[in-house]
């Protein structure tokens, strides 16, 4: 880590090492918005702020079940391309050019000299191992066939945009190149039967998913109307984020569990109705057998439910209910088994023996070339390989659950109903949803979003043309969010709470739940000068998140980052980064940290942005507490166990 010195500005004085509250913080007095009187606060808040902040002691929210999972990344693009430039050559040529790949959790274990020869030399260019996939791809090397054989018959692609798309690079292949170790066909644990005459049988597919679909026994996912949509980003920003408020007036009890301050919700998205159209042509399922009742029966997992028991199965269904809710045909690259199932029912001697060849120990390289580039679609895979059509039944059984994307509320649930114009009996949620596109293979500069952006974003395009269009979108439309409370431990709802001065720290869509605690902290004149946000943005005038809608005491608490606009070292101690801002706020950031109950939050995408955080927080520890940087690491440390330190990055 290089460690950069921190700026002698108003408030950050690198040498003095007391932990006070810098003296040109301007003191704040708690006066009532235009919008919201303060006696209209007072009847429609139905907590105070001392009791929205509390956990349940029977909450779930603190049980074992797993963290809240990633939602749709939201990646600083501007920091990663600068960390690109700076590395050695060595470091990202391994094939003649440069090549993005996906981020995994396995990295390659091999000798250090070995892995020295592969990334070459320099701490960035071994970092950059963890980028691999982990299959030891790199280290292999395939025999290429005898082209000279009498009997070589080369393999010809196919010919065709989808194949075109994936970007393989298989060498010399032959149609008798001898293959080891190709995967086993994987079992099919399910079958489709005709259900019982006589049984009386509803599916709402476009509306609400099956009753199966359970996000958490004993709880069931709610279809919440969606009561208002509008775009917090102006046209040009480079990602898109949409607000929704979501109306959770008629949510069932659920023992005294609530909707919490930085809390999230699980949104159970379907995929698009017009991929589940082309994956049916594709496996030419005919129409009349796309919504026909029928019976599906599992052997083992927890398939089709999301966290369901370990058991078999039997249920009435769709084709169209279990491609469209319960079947991930998006989002997952592809494995090793899809690329297995789709050899065997591969009819071409060619698709089947490419197929296999990246099932194989011959084809590693190529399938990891494969995994790491943009996730590829389940249709675009099949017209690729436009011979293969497996059964319904035997893709299924490979294909990943469509899982919930969690979002944060950017409100405080417990004044959501302090607003103009809406009836003080409705309760509402609010959140922030960044829209995720990836190119798509159909066309030159066509892009396809995220299932659950994308999702959302066709909800908030409805609403807003029946909007413009004179038309009430919840008389009319009836638009509905398949969601549940979230159950999972959430860090930032866990610590919020209390009087102590907190600093928000936040990058893109990452600023959202910070809405809801300034909103909290703002009610109480006791709290109001002792709150801070950092806010990380490309370009304040397209991208910058609920601007205007953090209170009275906006521009005196919040400081906007531009990455687009300055670089460091800029007059007036400009910077590039939400990192360097927050070195030039060292006082602040430190005497918060030292400061009784006083706490740091940190959230966004945990490339670039949290990484840089740390680094910037580790070297206000070094130089305002005179400290080294393992006792920097172990003061940050302690800091999060005691929660004055949360992060949540993804």
């Amino acid at each position: 880590m290089v460690n950069h010195n921190i700026p002698t500005t108003a408030t950050s004085h690198p040498n003095d090492p007391i932990p006070s509250e810098p003296p040109h913080i301007p003191q704040l007095t708690l006066r009532p918005t235009q919008s919201q009187p303060e006696s209209q606060l007072e009847q429609h808040s139905p907590k105070s702020s001392g009791e929205s902040i509390p956990w349940s002691s029977q909450s779930s929210d603190g049980s074992e079940a797993p963290m809240t999972p990633n939602t749709e990344p939201d990646q600083a693009v501007d920091e990663v391309v600068d960390k690109l430039q700076d590395l050695p050559t060595a470091a990202v040529n391994f094939t003649g050019q440069a090549r993005p790949r996906r981020a995994s959790t396995t990295l390659i274990s091999d000798s250090p000299s070995e892995i020295r020869r592969i990334l070459g030399e320099g701490e960035e260019a071994t970092k950059l191992i963890s980028s691999c996939c982990g299959g030891g791809c790199c280290l292999l090397k395939t025999l290429a066939p005898d082209t000279s054989s009498p009997n070589y018959v080369p393999v010809v692609v196919p010919d065709n945009d989808a194949f075109r798309s994936l970007n393989l690079r298989l060498g010399p292949l032959a149609l008798d190149t001898p293959l080891t170790k190709t995967t086993d066909l994987p079992p099919v644990n399910m079958s489709l039967e005709p259900f019982a005459k006589g049984v009386d049988f509803v599916s709402e597919v476009h509306k609400t998913p099956p009753k199966y679909v359970q996000p958490h026994p004993p709880y069931q996912v709610y279809s919440a109307p969606l009561y208002h949509a509008r775009e917090l980003t102006k046209p040009g920003a480079e990602k898109r984020t949409i607000h929704f408020d979501i109306d959770v007036t008629d949510y069932p009890d659920e023992g005294g569990v609530d909707f919490k301050v930085g809390g999230a919700i699980g949104i159970c998205p379907p995929n698009s109705q017009d991929m589940v159209d082309d994956l049916f042509d594709i496996l030419c399922i005919p129409k009349f057998a796309r919504d026909k009742p029928v019976t599906l029966k599992t052997q083992t997992g927890r398939w089709p439910t999301i966290w369901g028991e370990d058991q078999p199965r039997e249920m009435l269904t769709t084709r169209r209910e279990l491609l469209t809710w319960c079947a991930d045909i998006q989002s997952n690259p592809p494995t090793k088994n899809l690329l297995r199932v789709m050899a065997e029912y591969a009819t071409a001697p060619n698709e089947k023996k490419i197929l296999e060849y990246l099932c194989s120990a011959q084809g590693q390289a190529a399938f990891c070339d494969l995994r790491t580039d943009s996730h590829l679609t389940i249709p675009q895979m099949l017209s690729a390989f436009p011979s293969s059509k497996p059964p319904l039944p035997a893709l299924l059984s490979v294909l990943n659950q469509l899982m919930p994307r969690f979002y944060s509320l950017s409100n405080d649930p417990h004044i959501s109903s302090d607003r103009a114009g809406l009836h003080s009996a409705r309760r509402l949620i609010e959140m922030a949803v960044t829209i995720h596109e990836t190119p798509d293979w159909h066309a030159k500069g066509a892009v396809r979003t995220g299932v659950g952006s994308g999702f959302m974003e066709r909800l908030a395009h409805a609403f807003v043309t029946a909007e413009n269009e004179g038309i009430d979108p919840a008389s009319v439309l009836d638009l509905r969010v398949p969601m549940f409370r979230g159950l999972m431990a959430n860090p930032l709802s866990q610590q919020f709470g209390g009087e102590g001065p907190m600093v928000l720290i936040g990058a893109g869509v990452g600023m959202a739940p910070f809405r809801g605690f300034i909103l909290n902290r703002l009610k109480n004149a006791n709290c109001a000068n002792k709150i801070w946000l950092i806010q990380g943005v490309r370009d304040s005038k397209l991208d910058e998140l609920y601007s205007g809608e953090l209170g009275d005491h906006e521009r005196e608490i919040k400081k906007v980052v531009q990455s687009r606009k300055v670089r460091v070292g800029g007059p007036n101690n400009e910077v590039k980064y939400v990192q360097d801002e927050v070195r030039v706020q060292a006082d602040i950031v430190w005497f918060v940290i030292n400061a009784l109950d006083g706490r740091i939050f940190v959230c966004g995408s945990s490339k670039g942005m949290g990484e840089g955080v740390e680094d910037a927080l580790m070297d206000v520890a070094m130089q305002k507490g005179g400290i080294s940087k393992a006792e920097a690491k172990e003061f940050w440390a302690k800091k999060r166990d005691d929660g004055q330190y949360i992060a949540e990055t993804w």
